[in-house]
């Protein structure tokens, strides 16, 4: 790329910040209800079937957001950490991630938002089970949800859901897979808020 073009896109780009309202900030939340599966169990676990619906977590990061007239642009970057609980088992992981939100302010204190959610995941943990490491370490999700702007207060509700399977093979204890699996892939419901600094 030659130096006019690069000096073309930083004035682009200044122009676009100066423009619109530059904001950052912390946020911190929990997590609630995600979903998940363990199939083909061998017969000593063959009464897990779903994950139930206590799960529970919690989530901490910052922001930065452009506001651009009626729109905003929201890229975020978390640290999130989920237990989903089994019948009689109890699986825990936790994650960075990077959603970055499409916003629109249909009220001056309302506004919805959605986009896609970048993941890294770190292994999981499941008591008293041996399992593989999992599939995949970056994933992709997508977000939905409303936001309540409340000066540098910031509440949201939003639902995330995981694009790709994400499954990890239970093991016996020569380290042998069996035949079940676990989808670690979320579909969760977070409480969120945030304040601008």
């Amino acid at each position: 790329m030659s130096l006019k073009k690069i000096l073309l896109l930083a004035s682009l780009l200044f122009s676009f910040l100066t423009y619109g309202q530059f904001k950052y900030g912390a946020k911190a939340g929990v997590l609630m209800n995600a979903s998940g599966s363990i199939t083909n169990a061998p017969e000593d676990l063959s009464s897990i079937e779903n994950v139930k619906e206590n799960t529970i977590g919690y989530f901490i990061g910052s922001f930065a957001s452009v506001d651009l007239l009626l729109f905003y642009i929201r890229p975020e970057l978390q640290f999130s950490y989920l237990n989903k609980n089994f019948d009689g088992l109890s699986l825990s992981q936790s994650r960075l991630e990077a959603p970055i939100s499409l916003g629109y302010k249909f009220l001056p204190v309302l506004s919805a938002f959605g986009g896609p959610s970048f993941r890294y995941n770190f292994e999981p943990k499941i008591e008293n089970v041996s399992i593989s490491s999992i599939e995949d370490q970056t994933t992709l999700g997508l977000h939905l949800g409303v936001r309540l702007h409340l000066g540098p207060l910031n509440a949201d509700v939003r639902f995330d859901r995981g694009l790709n399977p994400n499954e990890i093979d239970l093991l016996e204890n020569n380290g042998i897979p069996t035949t079940g699996k676990i989808d670690t892939r979320v579909s969760v419901w977070s409480l969120g808020l945030s304040y601008n600094f």
